[in-house]
Formats: structure tokens, sequence, C-alpha cells
């Protein structure tokens, strides 16, 4: 699973890159985990991100035969993992604004 930060001017955006392509993915791909032979979902296997149908039939073409992949939206699979976590983005968003305030007051100041 490809996360990333990338420096944009002061800021660091997050990313995810697709593990097929390199390409950054967006809400239009999709997070893969293994199948067990039992269709439970494997926990000691890595997670796989993609940006795409193609990258994903790519991803799975790739495969093994006898390995069978679950693929879910990668908008709905954070989506889950936020309520998940009982991340609330909104508090999340305030305290990084407050911190981003706090940060220019302390560089403005003198010495």
């Amino acid at each position: 699973m490809a996360f990333t930060l990338t420096l944009n001017g002061e800021y660091l955006r997050p990313e995810i890159v697709c593990d097929q392509c390199g390409a950054a993915v967006a809400a239009g791909g999709f997070h893969l985990s293994r199948l067990d032979y039992d269709h439970s979902l494997s926990p000691d296997q890595p997670a796989h991100q993609v940006c795409g149908e193609a990258c994903y039939e790519a991803f799975a073409d790739a495969r093994p035969l006898d390995e069978e992949w679950f693929a879910i939206p990668l908008d709905a699979y954070l989506a889950n993992l936020i309520n998940a976590l009982d991340i609330d983005p909104e508090a999340v968003l305030a305290r990084e604004r407050a911190l981003t305030v706090t940060e220019h007051t302390r560089d403005e100041a003198p010495e």
C-alpha cells in the first residue's frame, strides 16, 4: 500500500500511489485484499491500491489463478475506515487549521 506525502509549498499533501502503474489513485480507484480459500480476508496479506479498472484487471491477471482478490472502491473503503476508527473529519480539519494558524503566528513573531 503506497500512501505517500508530497511537499506542496509549505504543506504536506497525502497521496495514494497505484501499486500497478505508479499513478496517483483518486476516488475511482480500488482497495484490494486477497481472500483465503475459505473466502475469509487474509489479515497477514498486504493490501494493494489500484487507480482504476484497467489496473485492477492487470493486477488480477498477474496473480496465480488460485488466488482470489476482493476489490472495494477506495472512497468506500476510506469512508468505512473513518467510521470504524470513529474519526470526526470536521474535528480533525479544525485541529489542523488551528495548528497551521499557530505555526504561522509563531513564524511571524519577532525574536
